[in-house]
């Protein structure tokens, strides 16, 4: 485990100054759970600490809930109060060269750069919302380290967040996202309980619920831990040749669904046989059309529709997969979503969104993958006055994911951060070797230690 020798040079507080209205959580906010996630980015050219900063503190006029806190009210529900108490900006000297980035993943040395947020942690104390550290080495590399708990924002309202930060160290304008969160809890209150339970998100019975929560914590805990490996932009450019010559008249799938099927198709003979094999896909409700929320909407807007094959598929042709791992038409239709809202905010009245249950998660135990495809987003564009990183992590899934990511070089190529058992990774491993792709830079460095 890395234990960094760092002094801290600043520790403070930086407030909006601009008052808002305090937000209340929605049951998707609540689902996504109080845990603090983080965003490591790694600078090797280093950061400008006053531009940063400077272009940081114009940012926040635009979004001042980051500098509030998640208080419970009289009625035991949880809101975000607006009272600009600051967001934490911590800077820390630190001896020796920088310790990760693209040729040494953190994995689980992530920890170190960041204090973690539990879930009974994030409510109702002085605890900020967000937390910055940015560590600075002898070789003259910078490590940003954001941390914010999941029911604040999800993907998209961070990676939003942190394009306007960019934007701001520039000189250029701010844009903001809309973070009333009353749109969402609204659509829910105006849609009608579905009559069955829902594949995508269901309440079991109690016994059921703790049976399976036990298995995953059980999992999380002793079994998940991540790898990062890598298909090169020629082998996803190989398979899309193949697609057109097998199928003319359709577009190739996509890289996120080639590298997905390679996936599946290398740790398969470890899943538990005769059973479909599912994955759990990222579906954004704000892209939905008719689904009712505004693409610039600050909070959580995701859910979780699931692919569904047969293990009699999964052998077969890397194409034929890759255009099989879709959810069918009922799971996505702006109908089906709107019932999703209903049944977190009849849950969130009740205090009960903590016993609904993801379909994706309960079949990850079995013959399940989740993926989570951040190919296409700007992970690699956050430039705050000194170029662009070159590494992007967060921690390790706590079930059997797969993170697709761009290669820092953004050259067609995936990296697929891999949370998974032991044997699972190694299998992936291996087939990657099989295929002749060489290994992640990475895992070259994790050989040579």
């Amino acid at each position: 485990m890395l234990k960094l020798q760092s002094t801290v040079v600043t520790d403070t507080m930086v407030k909006s100054g601009v008052p808002c209205e305090s937000q209340p959580l929605t049951g998707i906010d609540i689902l996504h759970g109080y845990i603090g996630v983080p965003v490591m980015l790694v600078y090797p050219q280093g950061l400008d600490l006053d531009k940063a900063l400077n272009g940081l503190k114009e940012t926040l006029k635009k979004y001042p809930l980051l500098c509030g806190r998640l208080r419970k009210g009289k009625d035991g529900q949880v809101f975000i109060d607006a009272c600009d108490e600051g967001l934490q900006w911590r800077v820390l000297q630190c001896k020796g060269p920088t310790p990760v980035g693209e040729h040494r993943p953190p994995l689980g040395d992530i920890g170190a750069f960041y204090k973690a947020l539990m879930p009974w942690q994030a409510v109702g104390g002085k605890e900020p919302i967000m937390q910055i550290s940015i560590h600075m080495f002898e070789d003259g590399g910078s490590v940003m380290l954001l941390r914010c708990p999941h029911v604040m924002l999800d993907g998209s309202s961070a990676f939003g967040f942190l394009l306007d930060w960019a934007r701001a160290c520039y000189g250029m304008p701010v844009f903001g996202q809309d973070p009333d969160r009353s749109q969402l809890i609204k659509l829910g209150q105006a849609t009608p309980l579905p009559k069955q339970p829902l594949p995508m998100l269901y309440k079991p019975p109690l016994l059921k619920f703790m049976g399976v929560m036990l298995r995953l914590g059980w999992r999380a805990a002793f079994q998940i831990r991540k790898e990062v490996f890598r298909i090169p932009a020629a082998q996803i450019k190989a398979w899309q040749e193949q697609a057109k010559a097998m199928y003319p008249d359709e577009a190739p799938p996509s890289s996120a669904r080639l590298a997905s099927a390679f996936v599946f198709q290398a740790v398969d003979h470890l899943l538990p046989a005769n059973e479909p094999r599912y994955m759990g896909l990222v579906l954004d409700m704000r892209y939905a059309k008719g689904f009712g929320l505004p693409r610039n909407y600050f909070g959580n807007g995701l859910c979780s529709p699931e692919a569904r094959v047969e293990a009699s598929d999964i052998q077969g042709s890397l194409i034929d997969l890759a255009r099989k791992l879709s959810p069918d038409a009922e799971q996505t239709k702006v109908e089906t979503l709107k019932q999703i809202a209903a049944v977190l905010e009849d849950a969130r009245q009740k205090n009960e969104v903590t016993r609904l249950m993801l379909g994706a998660g309960e079949r990850n135990l079995g013959a399940g993958i989740f993926q989570n495809n951040c190919s296409l987003l700007p992970v690699y564009d956050f430039d705050f006055g000194t170029g662009r990183p070159r590494w992007y992590d967060t921690m390790a899934m706590t079930i059997r994911t797969m993170t697709l990511l761009p290669t820092p070089d953004r050259d067609g190529g995936i990296d697929i951060h891999f949370s998974a058992r032991q044997s699972e990774r190694d299998a992936l491993k291996a087939a990657l070797a099989k295929a002749g792709m060489a290994p992640h830079p990475g895992q070259v460095a994790a050989a040579r230690a």
